[in-house]
């Protein structure tokens, strides 16, 4: 592949298919654009295309996988890109380890992915979602609009902010622009810091923007003080997750077979930081995880944009399983080569 040459639509055959109908505001149309201005995006690309080739065979003649790919081409942000990519990163672990799955029926209370046995019962969960922090999902929802698959785009928070009001976002978008314009022109790029003053936040606030060379991805992190409180939000991110109506729904919706709820962490912060190990005995170990909890299990994972499939993963159980249930997700990690606690 020639660096910096976009590639045409036959080099990701499948990946066009699944894109059939979709406008030029579809997230991956927006990756697509970008591969003439940075080199590596068609590594982005080409890792969705190796996924989206990986389980196309599924989909031949199961309607909620032609349902599911539908879906993926009416995607209209790198967050719901992100998340939808999260969960073909569960399904294809479960195809590599040859665990035999199915889609969740959309249509009632059901888990993303449905855990079958050799004799096509099912006997587990998982459902797939991701978290951000409020308030700054919607900042990276708005750089990620204007950077348009060009450029990395780093955020820095001197602090937790509460609250990140709408001209702060203008702000960030703007300073996005103009560092990306100035990247394109071949001049070196600023980095910008966007005070913010609010008093939700408990005191003044700095976010620095800092646009660079790279595959579109966008990231953020606090650098003030030590991990624990960063690592804490994201923990109790990870279960706050999971305590939705809907969400909730679907964690107690297989009549009493396990359902494990998969959190995608890639972009909350330090989060990245623990690896799965770590993350699954803390995840075990959470006063959060109480007996009325929803889900019998949590999982961290992460994702790369220039790779398939998951880059690391860790499963916290409850404390509160009953021995028959533990067991079954104990054997799904142990068959997945997943750290699990």
């Amino acid at each position: 592949m020639t660096s910096g040459t976009p590639q045409p639509s036959a080099a990701r055959p499948v990946l066009q298919r699944w894109l059939t109908g979709a406008p030029d505001t579809h997230p991956v149309r927006i990756l697509e654009a970008g591969t003439g201005t940075n080199s590596a995006v068609p590594m982005g690309l080409d890792a969705l295309e190796a996924m989206a080739a990986a389980l196309d065979a599924t989909a031949a003649d199961d309607p909620r996988w032609r349902r599911k790919i539908a879906e993926f081409g009416q995607l209209t942000s790198m967050g719901q890109l992100f998340e939808m990519r999260a969960e073909l990163a569960l399904a294809l672990a479960l195809t590599d380890a040859g665990i035999s799955y199915e889609l969740g029926n959309t249509k009632i209370a059901n888990p993303d992915l449905l855990l079958l046995t050799s004799s096509g019962a099912v006997c587990a969960g998982v459902e797939v979602t991701g978290r951000a922090p409020q308030n700054i999902n919607e900042l990276v929802e708005r750089v990620e609009a204007v950077s348009g698959g060009r450029f990395d785009v780093d955020l820095a928070f001197d602090r937790y902010p509460s609250r990140l009001q709408p001209e702060i976002a203008d702000k960030a978008a703007a300073a996005v622009r103009a560092q990306a314009d100035a990247l394109g022109a071949g001049s070196p790029s600023v980095a910008e810091v966007i005070q913010v003053e609010d008093p939700k936040n408990g005191g003044p606030l700095e976010i620095t923007v800092q646009v660079c060379p790279g595959s579109g991805a966008v990231g953020w992190e606090v650098t003030a003080g030590t991990l624990d409180g960063p690592l804490g939000a994201a923990e109790y991110a990870v279960f706050e997750a999971g305590r939705g109506t809907q969400k909730a729904a679907q964690g107690r919706s297989l009549d009493g077979a396990p359902v494990l709820l998969a959190v995608d962490v890639s972009r909350y912060g330090a989060a990245w930081m623990r690896p799965g190990t770590v993350w699954a005995g803390r995840l075990a170990a959470a006063e959060h995880f109480t007996p009325d909890y929803p889900f019998a299990g949590l999982a961290a994972m992460r994702q790369s944009l220039e790779q398939p499939g998951l880059l690391d993963i860790g499963v916290g159980l409850s404390p509160h399983l009953p021995a028959a249930d533990r067991q079954v997700l104990e054997d799904l990690c142990a068959a997945l080569g997943w750290p699990c606690a």
